[in-house]
Formats: structure tokens, sequence, C-alpha cells
């Protein structure tokens, strides 16, 4: 008796084959198009010359006892050789293996980019957060210490209990200069602020203010009050030993310039063109504290008056290497400890700094006007309040010390001149210096000056309490910076 099979053991060789075959024709292109992404883009062939032809895909395998699909069987994504022949198969299947490598090409470079983009969005924001909490401190300072040899005429208090005058021979050693100073920058970019004191004798703030604002500022504190660009410029800056008489007489005896508490508002241009500046301030003024033979002392106005501010104002534009300024300042003057006036002061002035291959020239050029304290004392009128005139040059040419630290040598000439009163003849006041510098370019230098002043007999007698203006120096200075 013959066992009974079941519908589920009986072998099915009609059904099975072609399953088979469909799932083979399905693994083949997948593979192909595997192969196709993973191998390079064939480069494009010269002009005139035909693309070389890829090499044929390996034939797919199928098992012996599987037979071949019939055409039937075949699935809609046969290769296109079956379909147009052997030459057109093989053009098909380069051309769909090109556009499938383009394909997947096109589709990671998005992602590629966008990932990229991304990590540099990452790297910008860090930076970004990392400068936004940034503090930034700038510790400097500078050291000068001067040794002079002079000659001078000066009035004494005789035996007698009478002046008399005599001439004096010196040689005086001293600390000129000793500053120390912090530059503050807050994370907020607008914010600033300045520390400077000097401990040459005694610790003296020098300056001390916080600045806010950059294209438009305001600017709060103690600093230098707005005036010509000689007095503005730093000590350092200058190749000068010292600002020489004609500065003394005007900042200690007329109380122009100098430094003051005080508050500034002002604009300044961008980096190209004309780059415009205008500054107006406010600065508490002085009155008399003590007067010594060659010495004025002041100090600062306190609860006193609602009209106890000098103020000042400045303009310039730098139009290349030249830097043009003009300023005004209607400024507080005192001859005792108890009252004060007002008094009008203006000028001009340009600086120059022109760089060559293996030079500089630098150049500063001053004029100034306003009324003076000082009145001669036979002069006829009855006007208080006289006139002065003065007006400066300070010319250098430099050697060397085009980069930080790198040696240099420069000499350079100045000369001033001032008249204390328009209407009076016989009382200018005359100041002349030459000398060179040398050292490591903004770092180190040393500075060998002669200069001479001379006064003539209408002089007023004001000026320097009695004190005479002439004397002729010989100047070595050796000064340091970090």
């Amino acid at each position: 008796m013959m066992p009974v099979r079941r519908s589920s053991d009986r072998p099915r060789p009609a059904g099975l084959l072609p399953c088979l075959g469909f799932l083979l024709a399905l693994a083949v292109p997948q593979v192909a198009r595997a192969q196709a992404a993973a191998a390079p883009v064939p480069a494009p062939a010269p002009a005139g010359e035909a693309a070389p032809e890829p090499p044929p895909a390996p034939p797919a395998t199928t098992p012996p006892t599987a037979p071949a699909p019939t055409p039937a069987a075949a699935p809609e994504h046969a290769p296109a050789e079956d379909a147009e022949g052997p030459e057109h198969g093989k053009k098909g299947k380069k051309h769909k293996r090109h556009a499938l490598a383009l394909e997947l090409i096109e589709k990671d470079a998005p992602q590629a980019d966008e990932r990229g983009e991304q990590s540099k969005g990452d790297k910008h924001g860090k930076r970004e957060k990392d400068r936004s909490d940034k503090h930034e401190l700038l510790l400097k300072g500078r050291l000068f210490t001067l040794a002079e040899v002079s000659h001078r005429n000066e009035t004494v208090v005789a035996s007698g209990g009478g002046l008399e005058t005599r001439d004096r021979n010196a040689l005086d050693l001293e600390l000129q200069s000793a500053r120390f100073g912090v530059n503050y920058r807050s994370p907020l970019r607008f914010l600033s602020a300045q520390l400077e004191f000097d401990v040459a004798s005694k610790p003296l703030v020098k300056d001390a203010f916080i600045e806010v604002g950059k294209t438009f500022f305001v600017k709060a504190g103690q600093f230098k009050v707005l005036s010509s660009t000689f007095e503005l410029e730093s000590p350092w800056t200058l190749p000068l030993v010292r600002r020489g008489l004609v500065h003394d007489l005007m900042t200690d005896w007329l109380d122009i310039a100098g430094r003051r508490p005080g508050v500034a508002v002002g604009y300044r241009g961008g980096k190209g063109g004309i780059r415009p500046r205008l500054t107006l301030g406010a600065f508490q003024g002085t009155v008399l504290k003590e007067v010594l033979p060659g010495d004025r002392d002041v100090m600062l106005i306190d609860h006193a008056s609602l009209k106890a501010q000098t103020y000042a104002a400045r303009a310039e534009i730098s139009p290349g290497p030249v830097k043009l300024g003009a300023w005004y300042e209607h400024r507080v003057g005192a001859l005792t400890a108890v009252e004060f006036s007002h008094f009008e002061t203006f000028g001009v002035d340009a600086e120059l700094n022109v760089a060559f291959e293996k030079s500089a020239l630098r150049a500063w050029v001053d004029g100034t006007a306003g009324e003076s304290l000082y009145v001669t004392d036979d002069k006829p009128g009855s006007d208080p309040y006289p006139w002065f005139a003065a007006g400066r040059a300070l010319v250098g040419y430099r050697f060397g010390g085009m980069a930080l630290g790198e040696p240099y040598v420069e000499p350079f000439g100045f000369l001033a001149l001032m008249d204390p009163d328009t209407e009076v003849v016989s009382d200018l006041v005359t100041e002349a210096a030459v000398g060179v510098a040398a050292g490591y370019w903004d770092r180190l230098r040393v500075t060998l000056q002669g200069e001479i002043t001379d006064a003539k007999r209408n002089f007023p007698n004001g000026f320097l309490a009695n004190q005479s203006p002439e004397h002729s120096s010989l100047l070595l200075q050796a000064g340091a910076r970090f």
C-alpha cells in the first residue's frame, strides 16, 4: 500500500523555480548598483576619442538545479541588455552607473556641506562666546631718568633782604617719571577704562577714566583737556626730553591744557577717507594754591560756583599721513586762591607721520592765541587781560625703527616762540633745542639734547614769579617702556 503524501510534502519544482528566479533577478541589479556606488566615477574621455567601456559585470550565477527564469518571469528591473541588445545594454549600464554615482554624490554632498557649515557655525559660535566672555587687561609702564648740566640766571634774596640776580651752574640727577598703568577692555566691546599714575616723587594719578562707545563715545574721569596735538601727545612718543619753557608758561601759569576731572562726548570716523573726529568736553577749573619762584601750584575749585568749569572742543581730520586740528578752550584761570575768571583760548595744529622703506619723517606744528593773566608792569592802557600768541615746531627724521624693538637713530630739532602781550614790544620769549635719540624702537631709548631759552626785557614779571626764563642746558635722558 503506497503511503499517502500530504500536499505540503510533495516537491513543487514548477512553482519554486520561478520564485528563485524572481529573487535572483531582484538581487543582481542591487549588487550592480552597490558596485557602481563604490567605484569611482570615470573621468570624461578627451574630445575626439571614444570613451572606454567599463568591464562587463560578472554574470549572476544560479543554482545548477534551477533553470533560467522564463521571459515571462523577468521583472521590470531587468538589465537593459535584455531589451536592447548587447551594445545598447553596455551603454545603458554605463549611463545608469554614472547616473547612479552622481545621484549618490549629489545626495551625500548637501549632507556633508550641511555638516561642514554646522561645524563652522559651532566654531564661530564658540569664538563669539569666548570673545563675549573675555576681559582684557593690559599692564603698561615707562621710566625716565634725567641728568642735566645747566647754566641759568636766577633771582634770590640777598643777605640784606633785597633781591639780586646771579648766575648758577648745576648738575642735577633726577627720576623724571615713573608711570604705571592698566588698560581694561570689557566683554562689551564698546566699554573700556584706563588708569595711570606716577610714583616718581609720590603717587599721583595721571589718567583715570571710563570710555563708552566707538563711533560715538562718552568719556568720564580724569584726562587731558582738549587742546593742541603737541600737548595731547605722549612724552614717550615725542623725541624731546621735555616739552620746554613755552609749554610750562601755558600749562602751569596760564592754566591751558593739562589734566582735569571732566566729561567729554564725541564722534570718531572710520578708517577710510579723512577720518574726522569731533570732541566736546567740560572740565573742572582750578584756582591758585601757592606761588614760588619758578613754580606755581593750583588746586581744583570745590563747592564754589556753578561756573567753575572749563569748556573745550577739538575737531580734526586725517587725510593720509597728515592730521589737521583746531581747538577752542573757554578756560578758568585765577590769580588768587578765591577768585577766578574765564579766558578765551584757541589754536590750530598739524601732525605729520610719513614712513619710508627704512626711515620715517615726523613733525608737529601748532599755533595758539588767547587771553593772558599777566600784564607788564609799565604797560599803558587799562586792558586787564592782554592777548598772547605762541607757536611751536618739532621735526624728527628716524633711521631704522620700522618695527617694534628694531634699532633706530632719530635726530630732531625744536623751536618755540611766545609773545606774552601782542601790544607790547621787546617781550618775546624764544626757545630752541636740538638732539638725537637712539635705541630700540618703542622699547628703550637714550636721548642727548641741548637747549637754550631767552626772554626780552619787557617779559612780564608775573610769569615765573620774577624768575628769569633764560637758561642753557645739556640733557641726557634714558627711558624704557613695557
